[in-house]
């Protein structure tokens, strides 16, 4: 049996809390690829993974900042504290907190929230996926329109030929919202390459439930469970309703 949506809810939003109470008091560093890290990443993911820990101690933790750890079989929490830091560290409103629960290569369960704009998303296998207590349910369309809006990261955008599109195109500088930001429909499709399975987890739930679906742009669904082992996604990918994920996946090809 899944833990209580209810408790890890709660959590996340917590975590959030407690974040944004440090916002703009941090010193940023620098990973070894460059990226941004700050204190208070790490001591959120250590807050989730004693929290969770003690919400089901058998299941494993994998976190951005500290990896992977507990059995190697079990079911397994995939957490970014922050994503989106380099928003978080410049006082841009959309960086979030994002836990997922994974079991045999399955999204059982997401929660993402947003502290700066106080909005939760999340879901449960089989259950929906819901924000401020609305379901989410995406309408489908099989192209896009010059108003309409999409999400490309900038890995992405950098390596697609993206002058096929008509829509607007936007980049929130975290992953997991623009993926929640799609589940509720205010983007119509989000485009990826290399987003790690903690950026993503929590979504793969959420927008699963919303009725989107998780496709490769070079055609196929994304094998979930190989996403799993390889920690990040390979190639470039779309989250969008099934007609325009496919429509997506017939107009842009990487450069």
């Amino acid at each position: 049996m899944i833990p209580d949506i209810e408790q890890v809810k709660r959590l996340v939003v917590e975590a959030g809390r407690r974040a944004l109470a440090r916002c703009g008091t941090v010193t940023r560093e620098h990973k070894a690829d460059e990226s941004l890290v700050t204190a208070v990443d790490r001591e959120t993911e250590q807050f989730l993974h004693a929290e969770l820990s003690a919400l089901a101690p058998d299941y494993a933790f994998l976190g951005e900042e500290y990896g992977f750890q507990g059995p190697a079989d079990a079911p397994f929490w995939a957490c970014d504290p922050i994503d989106g830091t380099t928003n978080y560290v410049f006082g841009i409103p959309f960086w979030c907190v994002s836990v997922g629960l994974l079991a045999d290569g399955v999204p059982e369960m997401g929660a993402i929230y947003l502290p700066r704009l106080d909005e939760l998303f999340w879901a449960v296998r089989g259950r929906g996926a819901y924000c401020g207590g609305v379901r989410l349910q995406r309408r489908d369309q099989d192209s896009l329109h010059v108003e309409d809006t999409v999400c490309m990261t900038s890995n992405a955008a950098k390596s697609l030929g993206i002058e096929a599109l008509p829509s607007r195109i936007r980049a929130f500088g975290s992953i997991a919202a623009e993926l929640a930001y799609t589940a509720r429909g205010n983007l119509c499709a989000t485009i990826g390459l290399r987003e790690g399975i903690v950026d993503i987890a929590a979504a793969l739930c959420i927008c699963t439930e919303a009725g989107c679906v998780f496709r490769c742009l070079s055609g196929g669904t994304v094998d979930i469970p190989a996403l799993i082992q390889a920690r990040h996604t390979r190639s470039h990918f779309v989250y969008a309703p099934p007609a325009l994920a496919s429509h997506l996946q017939s107009v842009l090809l990487p450069r």
